[in-house]
């Protein structure tokens, strides 16, 4: 349940200690890639939508972990795709 803060507006709850292991993945994606808007912006968005899980409490915690796993291995599968493409036109 959202706590409420005393202006009345609800709290967002905390991020959950296992949710920063997903953060340390995020951000290796643009620092691996050196860098970019593509890269930053799948980072950044995987970060977002799995903050957003993470601190969702009507989701059990196996759940939650799950789909941020699968945010986290999706935000890399297309990150790899990106690269790879980006590779071949340079040719």
């Amino acid at each position: 349940m959202a706590r409420e803060s005393k202006e009345g507006q609800a709290l967002k709850s905390p991020i959950p200690a296992w949710g920063w292991v997903f953060a340390v993945a995020w951000g290796m994606i643009p620092v691996l890639t050196l860098g970019g808007a593509i890269p930053g912006a799948i980072g950044f968005g995987g970060a977002a939508g799995c903050v957003g899980v993470a601190r969702e409490p009507s989701l059990p915690v196996p759940a939650r972990v799950g789909i941020c796993a699968a945010i986290t291995v999706g935000c890399w599968v297309l990150v790899i795709l990106v690269v790879g493409l980006a590779m071949l036109t340079n040719r």
